[in-house]
């Protein structure tokens, strides 16, 4: 599949933003990903928050809980037609003694989502403290403050880099941040978790209070096969952050016949200006030459001493999103334009706050691949269908 950012995707991403700048106020407290525990590149021994303690359910505080959903829903839903379709209202309305008899506000969150899933669309979903959705979602949808309304502050996760789902009843990691204790550690895609520190694995609860310290992971290479001790490091995570580190430590160049194919992993759809820096550390036709300043975050830091030469063409892995801003598609596409005849533009910004450096970004000329799978969701979704209509 090849791709430059024309002003069709452009035009088409514009007018799918529009319905999903509507659902992005539902995604504050409701929303989809699959995503398993990750870590930050910093923060190891910040404390982070207990679990918290779930005390009886009041029938106020169910109430509360159901009308947030309710309310949320009748303000923010795009489809209005749908809604109708279905009497939204007297099907909620159905649905709340259900909701009444549940323990607690955990214990409602499955009777909640039952009522949702009758809209028959995503960014529709509410989770709790025991699911990294949680955390993630706040950080990445700026919604920690709508979320701790009703389950405490999200703050931090702790974690070891992985995603993980689980198969035939068995946990399997899907995904290995780059750059994290588990990619460190040399945990695979498609191992099996059999244990963490003698316990059965989950995705929030096996980690939390361990931060700052080895946990061991109990791993199953091949079905059957024997079981291994791996010892990883559990950190915390600020979730945009962690996303960002692995996306510039995943740029990396694959020699065939004489080629430079460049590869990155893009593991959010926060910032537009993502894809750029992490080209910037493997593809010498980027602006700055020896002499500029190092691209902040690259996994070859000295890269700049003996500058790469240009990229032959690009592999974005575009699976397993967390989503973000629709405007940030766009500017990927800008990103790797030029298969036929798109801009090539060189600019500088101060990315890095801390050191105030400027940081060099450029436009990818030359052909490239996209890889997408069911994890592909929501502005990456929207990117990858941009992409695909300028191939």
């Amino acid at each position: 599949m090849r791709c430059e950012a024309g002003t069709a995707a452009r035009a088409r991403m514009a007018r799918v933003g529009a319905a999903r700048r509507v659902l992005a106020a539902i995604v504050i407290l409701f929303a989809g990903t699959g995503i398993g525990a990750t870590p930050s590149a910093q923060d190891a021994g910040v404390p982070i928050a207990p679990a918290p303690v779930v005390a009886p359910a009041e029938p106020t505080e169910l109430r509360r809980l159901f009308d947030a959903v309710v309310e949320t829903i009748d303000k923010r839903f795009f489809d209005t037609e749908r809604m109708k379709e279905i009497d939204w209202k007297a099907r909620a309305e159905a649905a709340w003694p259900e909701v009444a008899r549940a323990k607690s506000p955990a214990d409602a969150v499955p009777r909640l989502n039952a009522l949702l899933a009758e809209l028959k669309t995503s960014h529709t979903q509410v989770f709790t403290p025991e699911e990294p959705e949680y955390y993630i979602l706040a950080d990445v949808f700026d919604a920690a403050d709508v979320s701790a309304e009703f389950w405490g502050s999200p703050a931090v996760l702790a974690g070891i880099g992985i995603y993980a789902g689980k198969f035939g009843g068995r946990d399997h990691i899907t995904a290995v941040l780059e750059g994290s204790p588990a990619d460190k550690a040399g945990l695979r895609v498609g191992d099996e978790i059999v244990a963490v520190d003698g316990a059965p694995f989950t995705p929030v609860g096996a980690f939390r209070g361990k931060a700052g310290r080895a946990a061991a992971i109990t791993i199953r290479r091949q079905a059957g096969g024997p079981a291994r001790e791996v010892a990883v490091p559990v950190v915390l995570m600020e979730p945009t952050r962690a996303f960002e580190y692995a996306t510039m430590q995943s740029a990396r160049v694959i020699e065939r016949g004489g080629k430079r194919i460049g590869y990155v992993h893009i593991w959010q759809m926060r910032d537009g200006q993502t894809l750029a820096r992490a080209l910037a550390c493997i593809d010498g036709s980027r602006t700055g030459g020896r002499n500029s300043a190092p691209v902040v975050g690259c996994a070859n830091p000295a890269r700049d001493t003996a500058l790469p030469p240009r990229l032959d063409a690009l592999i974005v892995d575009n699976r397993v999103k967390v989503g973000g801003g629709a405007g940030v598609g766009t500017q990927f596409l800008d990103t790797i334009a030029g298969v036929r005849g798109g801009a090539y533009r060189a600019t500088s910004r101060p990315d890095d706050k801390r050191s105030g450096q400027a940081q060099p970004v450029q436009n990818f000329r030359g052909r490239s691949a996209m890889l997408i799978n069911e994890g592909t969701r929501s502005s990456a979704e929207m990117f990858a269908n941009g992409y695909a209509a300028e191939k």
